[in-house]
């Protein structure tokens, strides 16, 4: 029995030691065929690389004067008579710095219309005022003893210079009486004095009660 048993313990023992040499086999292969894909990856990788950098164009720098092109050039075309190309050249056209137009007319802004009627005419922005009283008295200074500056006539146009006398005053105009301010204007001529209040109005009308 002693000579069987050892038999069959070797038979066991050289069964095992067989499965770990297949199995030992197995996992070699296995570490190869792992060791043999990851190289083919990267020798597809180095070749991949390789062909870029073939393909990619030299730098702007690198490259031929012939192949460079230049920053700007001017437009040509080929006529149809084949004689020499002709070269096109695109130009803006600048108006002068002195703001004068070479040809046509050209319209001005509201604001420099404004400014050009403003320097002509300092007045224009000013609320015109008509004489309603003929031969109206400007004085010099407020009152009936105020120095006689001239007269004006019926519908005359003035300018309003904003300002009035704080005291008003009472001046018989004929069949009527009339208490009012004095009020300073302009005259068209640039005489600047002060007028009778019941003289003047913004809207061109007679006065009624004056004598003539």
């Amino acid at each position: 029995m002693k000579g069987l048993l050892s038999k069959v313990e070797y038979i066991v023992i050289g069964v095992l030691a067989l499965i770990f040499l297949m199995w030992t086999a197995s996992k070699c292969n296995a570490h190869k065929a792992e060791a043999q894909d990851q190289a083919t990856v990267e020798a597809q990788e180095d070749s991949l690389a390789q062909a870029d950098k073939k393909t990619l164009p030299p730098p702007i720098a690198q490259q031929p004067a012939a192949q460079q092109q230049p920053a700007s050039s001017p437009d040509t075309y080929q006529p149809i008579d084949g004689s020499a190309p002709a070269t096109t050249t695109t130009t803006t056209a600048t108006q002068p710095a002195t703001g004068t137009a070479t040809t046509g007319t050209t319209a001005k802004p509201a604001a420099q219309t404004q400014a050009a009627q403003t320097t002509t005419n300092p007045d224009a922005n000013r609320s015109k005022l008509y004489v309603t009283i003929d031969k109206l008295k400007v004085r010099k200074t407020p009152g009936l003893k105020g120095d006689l500056l001239g007269e004006l006539k019926l519908f005359d146009e003035v300018y309003y210079m904003d300002e009035v006398t704080d005291s008003s005053f009472t001046v018989n105009l004929g069949t009527e009486k009339a208490t009012e301010p004095y009020v300073k204007i302009k005259t068209k001529r640039g005489t600047v004095g002060w007028v009778f209040g019941a003289g003047v109005h913004y809207a061109k009308k007679k006065r009624s009660g004056v004598l003539q």
